[in-house]
């Protein structure tokens, strides 16, 4: 008995074990050798390797570089991993060579930046070496993407998240007719290390095609090479009376779309009646790199069936299809077809997805009141999802002038005109910027309409002398003519899209006038801080109705996902005052790249920052995409139905609702993006100040300088500052606030200049001192989860509020000699101030003299690739939480103010990460809670310092709520914080 106890045990293992070995370890498993393609080249899959020490074979989607664009696509969708460090580890395989001669080693890789991916290639014939190379090293040359061929590392000004290169371009070894042994080993390697994750070894001759591709293949140079040549084969049996013609259905790629160079040639078979062909190879027709759309078209009736060439060079066939008649045969063309075994057609895939989603048990209701969007071609996702069906409430006229809009208008039926909600103008624009040569005349009449004395700009005086002239060489040499410019190109840009946006708004009274503003555009420096003349002013001053944008966040290596919330945040800046207006955006699900559990943080955040019109891009799987934008995960839409019903029983108050006001403010301004003072370390100084203040749980609105201008900026009690470039105007207004009991929070160099460039005397005065800035390049962070780890250090603070601490500082400091009045909280360690607290009035300014926010976020971002992962636990998804506590609580000593919402966890102590809003409508009260880490909050308690008694406390999930008690001012509730959920009061 205990022995047949015992074998269960170990049969149980056995199975467990072959369970989770991955197919392709599978596929050779009798040591069959590779056989060359067709062509001559010799692919080896590397998670086919034979496999001793710690290499394991996994599945795309856990490597580094996973996403449905650009460069993030590994052959037959899986590779071969090593750890960062381990064991000497070999994994071999056999070649078979049938033409002897001189062939190119060639690797395909992830090499992540600023890391190590150490292996090495040995190959044997013969018991003899013949080569054993070094690949991986930082310090070889790699073929790389975008143009950028030869080249030791790169990182893209985006950020270094797609680095799958080609090495071996200089590596040759002589091979002779017969078997020879590939073996790649992973060793220890010197640090920082990554993970060697290895895609294939390529074999070829063909050395002229290899410098031809690295010239002339720009984008992704040699993946073009790479098909399913020699692994798919069809027979072709005609059943009709007469000869039929078999051709193959062009390969729609998505790898990510239409840029490699192909060698494919179209497939043409000739059949007579009655007879059968021989297996007939298709495979080369066939992307290897990712799914896509495919097929056959036949002249007659007749069934063709599909085969997979097996190890051993045997066809087994997997499927047939029957055409009764001349059509086409459209399938899925799975990109691992070896391993999967799949053919099926888009009707058989499309099924599968929409059982599983019917059969998915779910809470809540479809959402009726809220225009939700996508692109999909699966006719049930309307009504499974609540999205909208009718044609007529989204129009799309980007490129038309105002006539042309005009003209499109007054064709249109009243009810036509009524039922439009949505007008597109673009996708990823800027706004228009006027002809230098053609504007002096505009240039000239905007000065005079804004006050400005001529003798600023030119000593003369003389307006003849005055053009527009936007050129950054004018910063020097005339500042106030290049700060002018830059101001009439954002007036310009504003008027000229008012003129498309006053033409509808004419005969579209239903309709939000809008284009997608894309968060990346202007590189690091304006990653999710976008400039204020096109994110706020133009839609202040109605150039445009609907704010617009997206949150691919995951894509580039900013602090956290948490940051999206700066977009929305800036579009509600724009629309204060407009409380009809709505917040239209794209809450991106496309797998590979995002996540389920990040997409529904990503969409109770945008819920909580004020978004009302929801849009998922194409919502559909890459089979049935056009471009390189598809959600391929039935993970994904079982999230976002799960969401979206639990959003359908706050909707009603999240549509007539509006987020509450804060009494603290983060400052943006027109000056400042003129002067580029997002550069260098300030735009991650912003970015990573913006989450400080979010952790603290402080409410926070954004501010601009019209709102110093006319007064808005009373209603704050605090105020934080980093940009360097401050108008002399609004200067004197701050300063006056600061003088009336306002808390000013200053970062270096925030405030040293005016809007030409000059010393900011109003604020050298508020100070008490002036600031002298020093920028080391060794402590550049331009991305936080890239740069951070990697900086160094300008020195430390070391003595804060008496208590001795190391706090180390990055980016830039400020040298500053305070007068008596200023009392120093902190201090560097050469004993010199970094930290402030001036008095002024009723007031006070509590000065940094270093960025803050890069020193809370130092210790949260472990020193690991940065990547565009598809799982929870890539560096693209990281959510940062272990942040410099001491920083924490100066940010949070400048907030004089009581928060609605205050959470702690169930020992009382505060939970930063747990990010929330208030948002208030005559149907309730909701409070999305959304959780900024991966860790779930049982039994925490959410703090409401409102009265809500004799109202209905419950959660948009339907999840129970633990404990209440409420008291005439003060509410507690208890529940487990999962990833996202909101509190509701009805």
């Amino acid at each position: 008995m205990v022995r047949w106890s015992l074998f269960l045990i170990l049969l149980s293992g056995f199975i467990n074990l072959l369970a989770q070995t991955h197919p392709a370890q599978k596929y050779r498993s009798k040591n069959e050798p590779v056989i060359p393609s067709p062509d001559g080249t010799i692919f080896c899959e590397a998670e086919e390797f034979r496999l001793e020490g710690q290499w394991q074979a996994k599945n795309w989607g856990e490597n580094y570089f996973a996403a449905t664009f650009a460069n993030t696509f590994l052959s037959r969708k899986a590779f071969l991993q090593a750890p960062q460090q381990c064991k000497e580890s070999i994994a071999t395989i056999n070649v078979k060579i049938d033409e002897p001669g001189e062939y190119l080693v060639l690797v395909r890789y992830e090499a992540p930046y600023r890391f190590e991916t150490q292996f090495k290639v040995r190959i044997q014939q013969d018991g003899k070496v013949l080569i054993d190379r070094l690949y991986g090293a930082r310090e070889n040359l790699k073929i790389w993407a975008f143009g950028q061929k030869l080249q030791k590392e790169v990182a893209w000004s985006w950020g270094a998240v797609e680095n799958i290169v080609w090495e071996g371009h200089d590596a040759s070894v002589s091979l002779k007719s017969g078997t020879a042994k590939i073996s790649l080993i992973a060793g220890p390697q010197p640090e920082p290390a990554a993970k060697r994750n290895i895609d294939l070894v390529m074999l070829t001759k063909d050395h002229q095609q290899v410098k031809t591709r690295i010239e002339k293949e720009s984008y992704l140079p040699l993946d073009g090479w790479l098909t399913q040549a020699g692994d798919v084969w069809i027979k072709v049996k005609n059943t009709a009376s007469e000869k039929i013609i078999v051709k193959n259905l062009k390969f729609q790629e998505h790898s990510p779309y239409w840029v490699h160079m192909r060698n494919w040639k179209q497939i043409s078979v000739s059949v007579e009646p009655g007879h059968t062909t021989e297996w007939i190879e298709v495979g080369s027709t066939m992307d290897c790199l990712n799914d896509g759309q495919w097929g056959f078209n036949a002249t007659g009736s007749c069934i063709i069936e599909f085969g997979v060439r097996q190890a051993d060079g045997e066809i087994e066939k997997i499927r047939e299809f029957s055409l009764q008649g001349p059509g086409n045969l459209e399938l899925v063309g799975f990109a691992d077809t070896r391993y999967s075994r799949k053919i099926q057609s888009p009707d058989e895939s499309i099924k599968s997805i929409v059982e599983y989603l019917k059969n998915f048990k779910t809470s809540g209701k479809t959402p009726e009141k809220t225009l939700i969007f996508a692109q999909t071609k699966i006719k049930e996702f309307p009504e499974i999802f609540g999205l909208v069906t009718k044609s007529d409430i989204y129009v799309d006229w980007r490129g038309k002038s105002a006539s042309q809009l005009e003209a499109i208008c007054q064709t249109l039926s009243q009810k036509q005109r009524e039922n439009i909600r949505v007008v597109s103008l673009g996708d990823e624009i800027g706004l228009p910027a006027p002809d230098a040569k053609a504007s002096k005349e505009g240039f000239v009449e905007y000065l005079k309409s804004q006050n400005v004395d001529p003798s600023e700009i030119d000593p003369s005086g003389d307006w003849n002398n005055i053009s527009y002239n936007p050129d950054p060489k004018l910063k020097e040499a005339n500042p106030a003519g290049f700060y002018w410019s830059q101001k009439y190109r954002n007036y310009y840009g504003i008027r000229k899209i008012k003129e498309l946006t006053d033409v509808l708004r004419k005969y579209l009274p239903n309709a939000g006038i809008g284009a997608n503003f894309s968060p990346h555009h202007g590189g690091y420096a304006h990653s999710y801080l976008g400039e204020i003349f096109q994110w706020v002013n133009c839609f202040r001053e109605d150039g445009l109705t609907m704010p617009w944008s997206e949150d691919y966040i995951w894509q580039i290596p900013v602090g956290s996902p948490q940051m999206n919330g700066i977009n929305l945040d800036l579009f509600r800046c724009g629309l204060k005052g407009k409380p009809d207006r709505l917040i239209h955006y794209y809450v991106m699900p496309h797998w590979p790249g995002n996540t389920p559990n990040m997409w529904k943080r990503q969409f109770y955040a945008a819920i909580a920052h004020g978004a009302k019109i929801f849009n998922l891009f194409e919502f559909q799987p890459v089979w049935l995409a056009y471009t390189e934008n598809h959600v391929t995960s039935l993970e994904m839409y079982q999230m976002i139905l799960k969401s979206f019903r639990e959003y359908g029983t706050i909707e009603d108050i999240i549509q007539n609702g509006s987020v509450r006001n804060a009494e603290t403010a983060l400052w943006f301004s027109e000056t400042a993006d003129i002067w580029n003072d997002n550069d260098g370390s300030f735009a991650a100084g912003k970015r990573t100040l913006y989450i400080a203040i979010r952790n603290n749980q402080i409410p926070l609105d954004f501010i601009v300088e019209q709102d110093a201008l006319d007064g808005a900026i009373d209603r704050y009690k605090t105020i934080f500052i980093t940009d360097r470039h401050i108008s002399n105007a609004a200067s004197k207004n701050i300063a006056q606030w600061v003088k009336n009991g306002g808390i000013l929070f200053l970062t270096a160099g925030a405030g040293m200049f005016d809007e030409y460039n000059r010393e900011n005397r109003v604020f050298s005065k508020l100070l008490g001192f002036q600031q002298e800035i020093f920028e080391p390049a060794e402590s550049r962070v331009e991305f936080e989860k890239q740069d951070l780890p990697f900086a160094k250090s300008i020195t430390s603070i070391v003595e804060m509020n008496g208590s001795k601490v190391s706090i180390p500082v990055y980016g830039a400091i400020c040298r500053v000699k305070p007068d008596s009045s200023s009392h120093i909280v902190a201090r560097f360690s050469d004993g010199s101030a970094a930290i402030l607290v001036v008095p002024y009035g009723k007031g006070k300014v509590i000065y940094c003299a270093f960025l803050p926010g890069l020193s809370f976020f130092k210790p949260a971002i472990p020193k690991i690739p940065v990547d565009r992962g598809s799982t929870d636990d890539a560096m693209a998804h990281f959510l940062p939480v272990d942040f410099e506590r001491n920083i924490g609580k100066l940010v949070n000593e400048a907030y004089s103010g009581k928060p609605v919402v205050y959470i702690k966890d169930n020992k009382g102590s505060p939970v930063g990460f747990i990010e929330n809003t208030v948002i208030e409508a005559k149907e309730g009260i909701v409070i999305p809670v959304i959780n900024w880490s991966n860790k779930n909050i049982e039994d925490a308690v959410v703090e409401l310092n409102i009265g809500i008694k004799d109202r209905k406390v419950s959660l948009a999930s339907g999840r129970p709520i633990k404990k209440v008690h409420i008291s005439e001012s003060k509410t507690e509730i208890s529940f487990d914080i999962e990833i996202a959920d909101a509190i509701v009061i009805r």
